[in-house]
């Protein structure tokens, strides 16, 4: 019976890898994986612009179409993300970017900018949050995100409520909100500035409050609630409850016409039984 020619043995295995044509063959494949390492490195290199860093150069406070044209040759691609109104400046200039100045960045990146608008958008006063009442420091950010409204305080007013709280609002020196007015009809600028009146519990003044006919306990309570002080109390005759005796006479005494500072300690004079005068 005939052997089968191409018929290939294990133990023909040692002389093959020494032949000619597995060298040959092996040569061949390491040549083939060189070449295909190489094509992918050199296309790879080209696609992702591997290695090409630019230091990125300052846009802000130069205009639009000059940034545009400066990125173009060099790769970048100009996104306006945002554009404000800023007072004072034109419009079409680069306010801020993203990457900043001097940021290492490859070609073909994108750089995403805010650009200052030519004209102010407007809206009138009626929509403007409850303000009266409210904190200037919680005010003041929402201000500018819903209308890039600049907030400044044009002074401090005395209040017994809480303090730093808003009392008045002014724009352009127009009184727009205070506790028993709010314009609706005023035009504003986005961009612009509101002026506020904010509360202090210091340095405020109040009526003197008349305490004479009234007992010692209440006395205490319209003191207590004008942020004033009690001070000394004499008496007079025997007195058996201090709470319930009532006031004769006071220190200050009553002057409609005068205010007092905001802590001014009374001196009360009392008797037990309701005088005559106040009956």
């Amino acid at each position: 019976m005939n052997q089968n020619p191409s018929t290939f043995k294990f133990s023909d295995l040692p002389g093959f890898l020494k032949s000619r044509i597995f060298l040959h063959t092996l040569v061949r494949l390491l040549l083939l994986a060189i070449i295909l390492w190489f094509l992918n490195s050199f296309f790879l290199n080209i696609y992702t612009n591997h290695g090409q860093q630019l230091i990125l150069p300052k846009y802000e406070g130069v205009a639009l179409d000059q940034v545009v044209k400066h990125a173009k040759q060099r790769g970048y691609e100009i996104v306006i993300s945002d554009s404000l109104f800023v007072k004072g400046k034109p419009g079409g200039y680069i306010i801020s970017q993203i990457p900043h100045a001097g940021a290492k960045v490859k070609r073909g990146r994108t750089i995403y900018v805010t650009t200052s608008k030519y004209q102010a958008e407007s809206f009138v006063s009626e929509q403007l949050p409850v303000l009266y009442g409210k904190k200037l420091e919680y005010k003041r950010s929402e201000l500018f995100n819903l209308f890039e409204l600049n907030s400044r305080i044009k002074g401090v007013q005395f209040d017994p409520g809480p303090e730093n709280h808003i009392l008045e609002v002014y724009y352009k020196g127009t009184l727009l909100i205070n506790s028993q007015t709010r314009r609706t009809d005023v035009v504003i600028s986005k961009g612009d500035t509101l002026d506020f009146v904010i509360s202090t519990r210091s340095g405020g003044e109040v009526p003197i409050p008349e305490l004479i006919c009234q007992t010692l306990a209440a006395a205490k309570f319209l003191l207590i609630s004008s942020k004033l002080d009690l001070g000394s109390i004499l008496k007079e005759g025997e007195i058996k409850d201090d709470e319930s005796a009532f006031i004769i006479e006071q220190t200050p005494a009553v002057d409609m016409s005068k205010t007092i500072p905001l802590g001014t300690s009374f001196t009360l004079k009392i008797v037990q039984e309701k005088p005559d005068k106040c009956k």
